[in-house]
């Protein structure tokens, strides 16, 4: 499970910046809401538009494209605007079997600086330019390097770390990950799995999404079998009706949550992390917080990060206030986070009220009083 992220000059970040996902000494929602080794099984991140949100969530994926991609990686539009420093940072904290693996990447505009992989507190991997050594059973030493790819990713596929149980297991928990924009329904895997929803369903039957949608009383269901010029679409039925509406005549929640699901129930089922970009996007109110109640209910070590703009799942019923950051941007000092959890807000309180009276920051406040 990812437990911690660092960033420093990455995008809007230009001070260095402690992303936490350790659970504090919250003890409500503790069975649901958090994993092995006291590690959050997921985090949101609220706060105005273009205030660098979706850039901690980026932060995520772009180590899975780095490791797993197979198109080619923009190093440039990484690297902080506002700033003059050549280069960026990233480290990735991971807990898998009782052990702490951190990953440590330095980049600049053309490419990989430096990488550093620390396993228990014993740097087995640690690369500078385009030379590197490897020390897990023996110690070997590499030359010409790409600074384009991962040293890391060359390392896994070499020699699958010569078996190592915990490094394995970290390697696919990443692999198994999701990328879901609710936005502009895109869902992006990284092990080869199809999770697009008609790639899903010419692969399975409608059942399991079905069964997800009674389970949550959606009142409707799906079709995935009569065809238009060769090709199957989705129809809609609501419930006690007969009419199945094709899904280029459906409303677009309805066409979003139907997209996202597989992705989100694979993330259920497996041990992995889902990034889910624009949960907002055409979905009600009530259905993000059934979305996120029933993900931590039956996920075991998977992570949900995630960004919205419905401030009513910011409750004590929903996440622990050590899951919630509120994000902003300073002219001075770029993108600063604030961590809800360090008002110590009490259970019984309501956080969505505190939040919004701007107690833990990242709460817009636009003129609407005009008078010309």
């Amino acid at each position: 499970m990812l437990k911690e992220i660092k960033l420093d000059n990455y995008a809007t970040f230009m001070s260095p910046t402690q992303v936490d996902f350790s659970s504090t000494n919250y003890k409500f929602l503790e069975s649901e809401n958090v994993g092995e080794n006291k590690i959050l099984k997921g985090c949101l991140f609220v706060g105005e538009n273009a205030s660098g949100k979706t850039q901690i969530l980026k932060s995520i994926t772009f180590l899975l494209d780095l490791l797993f991609g197979e198109n080619e990686i923009s190093f440039i539009s990484n690297k902080s605007l506002y700033t003059t420093k050549p280069t960026y940072k990233l480290e990735y904290t991971f807990m898998e079997n009782n052990k702490e693996i951190q990953y440590l990447i330095e980049l600049d505009l053309n490419g990989i600086v430096s990488e550093k992989l620390i396993l228990d507190g014993v740097t087995i991997m640690e690369r500078l330019g385009n030379t590197a050594k490897f020390n897990l059973n023996e110690e070997k030493t590499f030359t010409d390097i790409s600074n384009k790819l991962l040293f890391l990713r060359r390392i896994y596929f070499d020699t699958n770390f010569y078996g190592d149980e915990a490094l394995n297991k970290w390697f696919n928990y990443m692999k198994k990950s999701v990328y879901i924009n609710c936005y502009s329904r895109t869902v992006r895997t990284y092990s080869g799995t199809k999770l697009l929803v008609h790639d899903y369903l010419n692969n399975n039957t409608v059942d399991e999404i079905n069964k997800f949608l009674e389970k949550i009383n959606y009142k409707q269901k799906i079709d995935y079998s009569d065809e238009v010029h060769n090709k199957k679409y989705i129809s809609y039925n609501k419930i006690g009706t007969d009419v199945y509406t094709p899904e280029m005549l459906e409303s677009t929640g309805n066409r979003t949550l139907i997209e996202l699901l597989p992705a989100f129930l694979h993330a259920v089922k497996e041990e992995c992390m889902i990034v889910l970009d624009e949960f907002s996007s055409g979905l009600h109110n009530e259905l993000e917080e059934c979305l996120i109640k029933y993900f931590f209910h039956y996920s075991k070590n998977s992570q949900l990060f995630f960004t919205t703009h419905s401030t009513n799942v910011l409750n004590n019923t929903l996440l622990r206030p050590d899951q919630i950051y509120s994000v902003s941007f300073d002219s001075k000092n770029g993108t600063k986070l604030k961590r809800f959890s360090t008002e110590m807000p009490r259970e019984s309180q309501n956080t969505e009220k505190m939040y919004l009276n701007g107690v833990f920051d990242g709460m817009p406040r636009y003129n609407k009083i005009f008078k010309d």
